[in-house]
């Protein structure tokens, strides 16, 4: 019966998130469709509209599937994300402002930092905080919303960001009934109020259920450990209003703390260079990186962030296109790397729409591209080279490989011809005194790890830092199987099960790499009956576990 309940209230809140992003398709599509202006410029105009709110539903209908599998596997295990708040805000407004605007309101987006905030956190509960209090302002706040956002050092803790989000509208006023309700579902106590004493009354008698949207901003909330201020607006815009007749709208204020992003250096200033490859050559280049695992993802920002290179880096095909849209896209990124497999759309498929969008003009980004698999063969390569791209990598690809394939890529021949430092052969370990991980021997966990990986790993980011990215991997591996033990086989395992096969040869975790190959093996024949080589990964996990555990 509980499973049951919590499922139910699962499903009510993606249910209803899931409305704003249709809405807003729906909006942009009647006011194309309504408008008589036979302008050949508005009726472009619409048309980008229109695949820019289905592109943001689609987004958003993954980020509320991530969110069931994470409340309905049986770890409920969710890997956070490192990610751009301000990016985060954007595409929040982006996507309901369609809605204000067919009811005639403007959403300003003032008080807002220009520059990115990279955090780390349960990104998908970030966009439901966000997206529920601009929607709801939005749908029933008067003709203006104002939103702004700061954020500042959580006291002496460099590794805390606490942010601040304010949504004030000029809707009249929530009734205190309506406060009230949502206090509660806050788990707080009824807002005080200088309301008369009937109306406190009727408001404390009210025991009314808060609306799914409530439901789903408190849920949120409380996932993000922050607080809520519900405030009324004055008429001056302030939030102290002289009288009830004084009240011209509602203040939703958020306060709620992140963890810094791992990468939070300027974009220009190059991070210390590893000991492995002191080159500076890659300085000053912009790449921006398509993959959607997370440690794999954070991999490839760490290692590129080291030799100097400028990066931004995404989860799917879709925010790339954002990305190289932008008019001052060529002159921030010379490059794009990104992932075969990918949600949405494959890595083959982003290739063709940025050359098609090229030819278009949608997209003036000229830069090179670069193609990356864990399972690469002349179908792949030969694909990925008609688009267009120079070269396709295979993983697990290694820091002095991937640097030297951007070299060849960019620069001159001379220049990129420079040979870079030998790697170690594979399987052996290298001789570094810092960098030797040693297991115990009676933990049976012997040929869990590539040695020659992890001992780069290890150089490059020390022993705390490589048993985060590995252990990462390890989550990921996790997830994955989970989501197949709960679910089954579904139409997007073959993905999730290369993503954490990527990640796992990044970080050297051969051991976990080999089963979820396996695994990967049994899925695309169509096998039916998986349980043998689920059982070899529930042993890989567990073996695995413990090593990363003992390593050092």
């Amino acid at each position: 019966m509980l499973r049951n309940r919590s499922r139910t209230a699962t499903l009510l809140r993606v249910s209803h998130d899931l409305r704003t992003p249709i809405q807003s398709l729906l909006s942009v599509s009647e006011a194309a469709f309504s408008s008589s202006d036979s302008d050949v410029a508005t009726i472009a105009e619409g048309r980008e509209r229109m695949r820019r709110s289905a592109e943001l539903a689609l987004s958003h209908i993954d980020n509320v599937i991530k969110v069931i599998r994470g409340e309905m596997t049986p770890t409920e295990l969710q890997v956070d994300e490192e990610f751009d708040l301000i990016h985060e805000l954007r595409m929040i407004l982006d996507m309901v402002e369609p809605i204000a605007s067919a009811r005639g309101a403007e959403i300003l987006f003032a008080d807002v930092p220009q520059e990115s905030i990279r955090v780390r956190g349960p990104v998908r509960f970030v966009r439901a905080l966000l997206q529920n209090m601009i929607d709801n302002s939005a749908k029933h706040g008067g003709t203006k919303i104002d939103v702004a956002l700061s954020y500042k050092q959580a006291g002496t803790d460099p590794s805390k960001i606490d942010v601040t989000v304010e949504v004030a509208d000029l809707g009249g006023g929530l009734p205190l009934s309506q406060k009230n309700r949502l206090m509660r579902a806050l788990g707080a106590e009824d807002v005080s109020d200088t309301a008369c004493d009937d109306t406190k009354k009727a408001a404390q008698n009210d025991h009314s259920r808060p609306s799914a949207g409530l439901n789903v901003l408190a849920h949120a909330l409380a996932q993000l450990s922050g607080r809520l201020e519900v405030l009324d607006r004055a008429q001056n815009g302030g939030v102290a209003p002289a009288s009830p007749e004084d009240v011209a709208g509602t203040v939703l204020r958020a306060h709620f703390s992140l963890d810094a992003a791992t990468n939070l250096a300027e974009p220009n200033t190059p991070l210390p260079q590893s000991s492995s490859d002191s080159s500076t050559i890659l300085a000053g280049i912009g790449v921006l990186i398509v993959e959607d695992s997370p440690s794999s993802r954070d991999w490839l920002v760490e290692t590129l962030k080291r030799n100097g290179v400028r990066v931004r880096a995404v989860g799917n095909g879709m925010k790339a296109l954002e990305i190289l849209r932008r008019r001052d896209a060529d002159q921030d990124i010379d490059l794009l790397l990104t992932d075969m497999t990918l949600p949405y759309m494959s890595g083959v498929d982003l290739a063709r729409r940025i050359r098609a969008e090229q030819a278009s003009g949608d997209i003036a980004w000229q830069g090179k591209m670069l193609g990356l698999t864990a399972h690469v063969d002349d179908r792949v390569r030969n694909a990925c080279l008609a688009t267009g791209m120079v070269k396709v990598l295979e993983k697990p690809i290694r820091h002095a490989q991937l640097c030297q394939a951007i070299r060849d890529a960019l620069l001159p021949p001379a220049t990129a011809s420079k040979t870079p430092k030998a790697l170690p052969e594979a399987g052996t370990m290298a001789q570094t005194p810092d960098a030797s991980p040693t297991v115990p021997q009676d933990c049976e966990t012997e040929h869990a790890f590539a040695d020659d990986i992890v001992a780069e790993l290890i150089e490059q980011m020390e022993l705390a830092g490589a048993k985060r990215f590995m252990q990462r991997a390890l989550s990921e591996a996790q997830a994955a199987h989970d989501d197949i033990r709960a679910e089954g086989v579904r139409t997007d395992t073959g993905r999730m099960l290369h993503a954490a096969t990527g990640a796992c040869g990044l970080t050297g975790l051969t051991l976990l790499e080999k089963a979820l190959r396996g695994l990967e093996l049994g899925f695309d024949n169509g096998s039916t009956d998986l349980e043998t080589e689920l059982l070899a990964l529930e042993n890989a996990l567990s073996r695995t576990a413990v090593a990363v555990d003992h390593l050092g």
